[in-house]
């Protein structure tokens, strides 16, 4: 899909340039209120809540090393699970973190093309839908993209990350 790329910032071109590196159908969504909460990722797209996707960021608490949790908008990354998975505490990445690391802001943090995250963990859940939309690196710009496409691209490991209810 051709996207005329002068519209957007150089963090959202970085992002549809992978896209279009490795020849994945997606579509763009550009808003001029921010989306920097999935409730309103979902509004502003009209689409189930569970179909965004939530790139949040922590770190080990030992050695700072950071990681990234790809969490279906109904959902909520569960700690004990995240510190089962790496085998020690776990922690948020505070926002100055965040944007050192990722070169993004928290709530624009896209799912690909992270230059300083070593391990990227995608909710089980997200599978569940065709479509996923994600921030494409920018409050303002989400993307659309198979959810396979997404766990190819992100070399993600698929893993339940919140605990059932129940």
């Amino acid at each position: 899909m051709a996207v005329d790329f002068q519209n957007y910032t150089k963090n959202v071109r970085s992002v549809l340039t992978i896209l279009e590196d490795h020849d994945v159908d997606f579509q763009i969504s550009a808003f001029d209120q921010p989306a920097h909460r999935a409730d309103q990722a979902a509004e502003l797209l009209n689409c189930p809540l569970g179909a965004i996707v939530k790139s949040l960021v922590f770190e080990t608490v030992e050695d700072q090393m950071i990681f990234i949790v790809l969490v279906s908008g109904t959902n909520r990354a569960d700690y004990d699970i995240l510190e089962e998975i790496f085998g020690k505490p776990v922690r948020a990445a505070q926002p100055d973190v965040v944007l050192e690391k990722t070169g993004y802001p928290v709530g624009a943090v896209p799912p690909i093309g992270l230059q300083h995250v070593y391990t990227v963990i995608m909710d089980a859940d997200l599978l569940r839908y065709e479509r996923v939309w994600a921030s494409a690196g920018s409050a303002h710009v989400l993307m659309g993209l198979s959810s396979k496409a997404l766990q190819q691209l992100s070399q993600a490991r698929v893993k339940r990350i919140n605990k059932e209810k129940g």
